[in-house]
């Protein structure tokens, strides 16, 4: 099952759409909570939140990684792409 999941969402690009204030800055910031439900949304693929690991902190728009550790010795990796809504 995690081999399946992989295979769907390896290199492909999140898109999550954000509200901002001044000088480009989010309101709060991208959440693993929320790359899962975009997920789920764009791909159809379910994955536990604790399961995504982000590179850095999504403060602001642009591209980020993110590693979803699927099973032990199963991870993905996946772009996310942060724009404003």
């Amino acid at each position: 099952n995690a081999q399946e999941i992989k295979a769907k969402i390896e290199g492909q690009i999140v898109r999550i759409t954000c509200k901002a204030g001044t000088g480009g800055r989010l309101f709060g910031s991208v959440t693993a909570s929320q790359v899962a439900q975009f997920l789920a949304e764009q791909y159809g693929c379910k994955i536990d939140k604790k399961k995504i690991v982000l590179k850095s902190d999504i403060k602001m728009f642009g591209s980020f990684a993110a590693e979803i550790r699927l099973y032990t010795g199963i991870s993905a990796e996946v772009k996310i792409e942060v724009s404003e809504a």
